[in-house]
């Protein structure tokens, strides 16, 4: 039995267990692994006789020092850690498409990959290969939060490849080597550096931290890799995510804070008052849009654009949402045509902090 008839019979099993949703996009159908399994990660997709496998969880280290010291027996590069959302490009078939962390085609990411780097070029000589990156920007639909250097609608970077044919990830030299061939952007990198080099290190994140991004990956020659996350961006995290308060566990809150501090003391940054300020500020006015947003017009929601050049793509990534999402709901609020793209003004309801508000506001007992 080959290798992939072996994927096959493993993926009818899944089937017959129920463990896979069939999908589908335009004309392409495929199987998406709805949760982890002994051999596969949640989001690994089955498409045209392919596995492309589900992104990993990275562990994250709280102690550079200590973290590094454990986990890194080798030459590492130290990589930046956008804030975006993570996506999978592949061609499937004829066609180039970006899979979300879940494993969905995202009719949003995929409408744009024309923008956002020369995947034709590079899916011409590497058909078989998948690029892991990071899309970034101010319009973009999952998520507020993007670099605070960056002054884009949407961008892309790149930071893993990986084979359709045995799924490991190519060492992030060769990585760097092959993607600087083509119209790709990759995130930030430095190295290589061992354990001794660590001096180096802290002043890289010095740096960065400065500049407000998030943090780092920390990639091993043959493949290790965890993360670590710099003081100053839990303010931002914060700010960007209280209006959500209702919608996210208290952890989300109380491991930002533990991150900014253990981070500070470890790669001597001063927290001040004004970051002190800052982080109570932001505690409040966001959970306070919130309430505004409720008491003006019953909902708590969120109002963004998105530029998509295939206008029914649009209906096609709301659609989307509102199937997998027991908490979010979003509509298009306007469409219009912007040059040779549609400018799409949509509305983003969730519905967990609408709830939780109108609880309060119906003067429903509470304890605690």
């Amino acid at each position: 039995m080959t290798r992939k008839d072996r994927i096959e019979e493993f993926f009818r099993s899944l089937k017959k267990r129920k463990a896979i949703a069939e999908e589908r996009f335009e004309d392409i159908k495929y199987y998406r692994l709805k949760d982890d399994t002994r051999s596969f990660l949640r989001g690994t997709v089955y498409v045209e006789g392919d596995l492309i496998i589900g992104y990993p969880r990275i562990p994250r280290i709280l102690s550079l020092y200590a973290g590094v010291k454990s986990n890194i027996k080798e030459p590492f590069w130290v990589e930046e850690k956008a804030d975006g959302y993570n996506v999978r490009v592949a061609k499937v078939d004829d066609k180039i498409v970006a899979f979300t962390r879940a494993g969905y085609i995202c009719p949003f990411t995929t409408d744009r990959l024309k923008d956002l780097g020369d995947f034709e070029a590079f899916f011409k000589d590497y058909p078989h290969m998948v690029i892991a990156g990071e899309v970034v920007g101010k319009n973009t639909p999952y998520s507020e939060l993007y670099p605070a250097y960056l002054d884009e609608e949407i961008a892309f970077f790149a930071f893993d490849l990986f084979s359709k044919d045995d799924w490991r990830f190519v060492s992030p030299e060769e990585k760097y080597k092959i993607i600087s061939r083509y119209d790709i952007r990759q995130v930030e990198h430095w190295g290589p550096f061992s354990y001794s080099d660590l001096e180096k290190v802290v002043d890289v994140l010095k740096w960065l931290d400065k500049n407000v991004y998030e943090g780092v990956v920390i990639k091993g020659a043959t493949g290790r890799r965890v993360k670590y996350v710099l003081p100053h961006i839990n303010i931002r995290d914060v700010l960007f995510s209280s209006h959500l308060m209702a919608e996210l566990p208290p952890e989300f809150y109380t491991q930002r804070i533990v991150r900014m501090v253990l981070s500070s003391k470890e790669l001597g940054i001063s927290l001040n008052n004004t970051d002190f300020c800052q982080l109570g500020e932001a505690f409040v006015s966001g959970f306070m849009k919130a309430v505004e947003d409720y008491l003006k017009d019953g909902k708590v929601k969120w109002i963004f654009e998105l530029k998509f050049r295939d206008p029914k793509r649009a209906q096609l990534f709301v659609d989307q949402i509102n199937k997998t999402s027991k908490t979010v709901k979003v509509k298009i609020f306007s469409m219009e045509p912007e040059g040779e793209y549609w400018r799409v003004v949509l509305e983003k309801d969730f519905l967990r902090s609408t709830g939780y508000l109108a609880s309060i506001f119906s003067g429903n007992l509470i304890y605690d």
